[in-house]
């Protein structure tokens, strides 16, 4: 209630309330004009009505700006839409991304090269449970045909893979129906320190995109708030990297059709970070 309230009282947020307060005040206004010319006593009590009407646009205007945990922005030529939303990524359906590191390693044990609490952790533990054969005999079929660009030694990365693979590059791994894509957003260091930056994100974006719209069949897409966690983007927080991934994906679209819906999933934990006023607001401008 509390981030609710900051929002609200923001400079985004005030906006929003003054807006919808005018556009109220008309409608209101046209109802008391219609109720004057049925009762005309009312003009009695004009101080109570001006009050009442006051009143009544101030509590629609905070109604309709008032952060809810999902908004939807639609767009034309090409008809989509995008939602930023508060849930469970792996709840949604379709195309589903993932964030991997340029190494792809999978190794949850200790959670010292994966985090089981992060986004991939989350995926491996769902989908795998019995283990990360299953899924490095999937990744290392599907990058095949991508280049390694650099081997590591184990000397100096003694632990996980050693193999490395462009920031970007993104394969695609069909689970039940549901594509999920693991995307190398970031550099895997040999002290298993991610990182990576704002052109890495963007790279990693478009390349994520590009793959879908060559094996997504045009169904919704799903992604969490990439680089929010280990791969911490100092220069950003979560709304610019919202921002961002909203950016990347209008941008590919007015290239070619990828999907009809992304939505953008906030971890509920996540959500006293996101100011979901200002996030409307930015997508009305795309």
């Amino acid at each position: 209630m509390r981030r609710e309230v900051r929002e609200i009282l923001s400079r985004h947020g005030m906006g929003e309330v003054g807006g919808a307060a005018l556009a109220s005040f008309g409608i209101l206004s046209a109802i008391y004009q219609i109720l004057l010319a049925v009762w005309p006593q009312l003009t009695r009590h004009s101080w109570w009505v001006l009050c009442s009407l006051s009143l009544g646009c101030l509590l629609l205007g905070i109604a309709h700006a008032w952060p809810k945990l999902t908004i939807r922005q639609s767009y034309k030529h090409p008809d989509f839409a995008i939602e930023v939303k508060c849930g469970d990524l792996f709840s949604e359906h379709g195309n589903l991304v993932i964030g991997f590191t340029d190494t792809f390693d999978t190794d949850l044990e200790g959670g010292f090269i994966i985090s089981p609490r992060s986004v991939q952790g989350q995926f491996q533990s769902r989908y795998y449970p019995d283990g990360i054969e299953r899924l490095d005999a999937s990744l290392d079929a599907a990058l095949c045909g991508h280049p390694v660009i650099a081997r590591e030694s184990s000397e100096l990365k003694p632990s996980g893979k050693l193999a490395r693979y462009a920031v970007g590059t993104t394969v695609m791994i069909n689970i039940n129906g549901v594509r999920f894509y693991a995307l190398a957003y970031g550099r895997m260091g040999n002290d298993l320190r991610v990182n990576s930056s704002v052109d890495a994100i963007w790279k990693s974006l478009t390349c994520a995109w590009s793959a879908i719209r060559t094996q997504g069949s045009l169904e919704p897409v799903a992604i969490p708030v990439i680089g929010s966690e280990l791969a911490r983007i100092g220069s950003m927080d979560r709304n610019s990297l919202i921002k961002m991934i909203a950016l990347s994906f209008v941008a590919s679209m007015r290239e070619d059709m990828l999907s009809r819906k992304l939505s953008i999933i906030v971890h509920p934990a996540d959500r006293g970070y996101v100011d979901m006023v200002d996030i409307k607001r930015f997508l009305k401008t795309l």
